[in-house]
């Protein structure tokens, strides 16, 4: 597979190889998803109720919350709108599904450090590639499964899963990369944490912070089949003022193109000294570190 595809292959499957064996490598991810998981009967088709059952009493009411977490409801409050489960109760699932590896809580990395155990800020996500695409597209579609619809489910849900993989692995492998770097000492400052920022203003893919040096990168992540034009570097360069704890912080960008950047992008990039990583630039870095490992 060429890097596009195994970054789509790793957001349906991430990196487990008992399912990665199940996959033929002569065929496209597509092929492959339409043979193997979207299929009636079979590993991928029982697994993450199986692995719910056998972990947890009242399944229903666990699969009804990630569901609603895979769908891109992340808050509390959305979640148990959702599900129609009651907030107070609703914690105690939330609370079960972290201690199993399920799913994770999230705060904004521009929280201060002190804040970040209280904070109110907090989004739950699912932390297994292979539930999180099972969750949003099997699970509500296992209906044109049984009647045997499977490339006509591929066709419906082309769009969306190119959208899934932008929101989802992009995103993550993006701070991974970012990590990496602040790990080898390749960014402009040392790192004390990476991750991404919400609010009702702005949000922001990438964060890597520092509150005793008041140095901040932002990061933006494309995963769209067009090249980055100069429109979205200076759409980052505006939100940093929304973001900045205070205006005497060092502001630094990144972005992140899976088809690169036009030339005016590139121009206007160099004027704020921002990091530009296309696909082919971040696949070789973090297969790299793999390697060495």
């Amino acid at each position: 597979y060429q890097a596009a595809e195994r970054v789509a292959t790793y957001a349906v499957l991430g990196g487990v190889p008992g399912y990665l064996e199940r996959f033929d490598p002569r065929q496209s991810l597509s092929e492959n998803i339409r043979q193997h998981l979207f299929q009636p009967i079979g590993m991928f088709r029982s697994e993450p109720t199986v692995q719910i059952s056998d972990l947890v009493r009242e399944p229903r009411h666990y699969e009804a919350v990630l569901r609603a977490i895979a769908d891109g409801h992340h808050a509390v409050s959305e979640i148990a709108k959702n599900t129609g489960i009651t907030s107070s109760n609703l914690s105690a699932y939330l609370k079960s599904l972290i201690e199993l590896g399920m799913i994770e809580r999230r705060i904004p990395a521009t929280v201060p450090i002190a804040q970040r155990k209280r904070s109110k800020r907090g989004r739950y996500h699912l932390r297994d590639a292979y539930l999180r695409f099972y969750f949003r597209f099997i699970e509500p579609n296992l209906e044109m499964i049984e009647f045997g619809q499977a490339n006509l489910l591929w066709e419906r849900i082309g769009e969306q899963f190119r959208a899934f993989i932008g929101a989802t692995v992009w995103e993550e492998l993006c701070r991974e990369w970012t990590l990496l770097q602040a790990n080898q000492g390749k960014l402009p400052f040392a790192v004390e944490l990476v991750g991404s920022h919400w609010a009702a203003d702005a949000q922001i893919d990438v964060i890597a912070i520092n509150w005793r040096e008041k140095a901040l990168l932002l990061g933006e992540c494309k995963w769209g089949g067009e090249a980055i034009g100069r429109s979205v570097i200076r759409q980052l360069i505006e939100k940093s003022k929304l973001v900045a704890p205070a205006p005497d912080w060092q502001i630094h960008y990144a972005f992140f193109a899976r088809a690169g950047f036009t030339s005016d992008a590139q121009s206007e990039a160099a004027a704020v000294n921002a990091l530009l990583v296309d696909l082919p630039r971040l696949d070789q870095d973090l297969r790299q570190a793999l390697i060495a490992k």
